[in-house]
């Protein structure tokens, strides 16, 4: 306990007087005057894909740069002068870089203001099928994170066996990111609260738009693609799709306020 204490107040100067990332900090300032860049990363949306495609802003391979904060004892680190972080509950609060994600619930995540945030959805039942199928396969060998074993053995004896056991945070990721009680208002409005919004089925033109209102040069980055596709009978598909209510509602109201949506499985 009292190691643990004293590397938390050890990270916690660190974060607060690095001067490498406090400086570069100051020194952005995005077309709307937000100082910062935080994805709302949704699973098997296409969320790492856009966390390389600002990786490779500085000019290196993405992969290696998030390779080294991966392996760093605070998950950030900087390329070409664009500082980035990751997970880190604690460093992406301190807001000291251009671009941080992570997969926590909206309202665990502190964020300072002027923050830009943004989040990319997916069609629920096409995104919770490539959900199983990342559990059954798992990750490529050269990503640098992976999929927790635990985590897989939900998907161990297929997909109606999945769907049995599946905690609804992973079922209904899309609503419980923006509210962990799966009220749909709520997450609605949080949403709709969102710097930028896009989804996965039009991701070129979402990223194409968010570069332009960025002014960043923001390239397409395809990751995590995985390999094996399992075919879904109609009566699981009609199962998962009825499992996924809430989701449709929620993307039903933001259609209803604006905000896009994807067509239908």
């Amino acid at each position: 306990m009292i190691g643990r204490d004293i590397r938390g107040t050890r990270d916690v100067a660190s974060m607060r007087l690095d001067p490498t990332y406090r400086r570069l900090a100051e020194a952005y300032e995005l077309p709307d005057g937000s100082k910062r860049v935080y994805c709302h990363h949704i699973r098997k949306t296409a969320g790492t894909s856009l966390f390389l495609s600002f990786l490779a802003l500085g000019g290196e391979d993405p992969m290696a740069v998030w390779q080294r904060i991966t392996s760093a004892r605070l998950p950030r680190t900087v390329s070409g002068g664009y500082a980035f972080a990751s997970v880190h509950r604690r460093l992406i609060s301190e807001g000291a870089y251009l671009y941080a994600r992570a997969h926590r619930p909206v309202e665990e995540q502190p964020l300072p203001p002027r923050t830009f945030t943004v989040t990319v959805l997916r069609d629920p039942v096409a995104r919770v099928h490539s959900y199983f199928d990342y559990l059954v396969t798992g990750d490529s060998v050269d990503a640098p994170g992976h999929v927790a074993e635990r985590e897989r053995r939900l998907a161990y004896d297929g997909f109606d066996g999945f769907l049995d056991r599946v905690p609804p945070r992973h079922l209904l990721t899309q609503l419980h990111t923006f509210s962990t009680t799966l009220d749909v208002s709520e997450a609605t409005d949080r949403i709709a609260a969102c710097s930028s919004v896009f989804f996965t089925e039009g991701y070129g033109d979402g990223l194409a738009e968010l570069a332009n209102r960025l002014e960043l040069p923001l390239a397409v980055h395809r990751a995590r693609v995985t390999g094996g596709r399992s075919e879904l009978t109609r009566a699981q598909t009609d199962r998962l799709r009825e499992m996924l209510e809430p989701e449709y509602e929620l993307f039903g109201r933001l259609a209803a306020g604006g905000i896009g949506r994807p067509s239908p499985s």
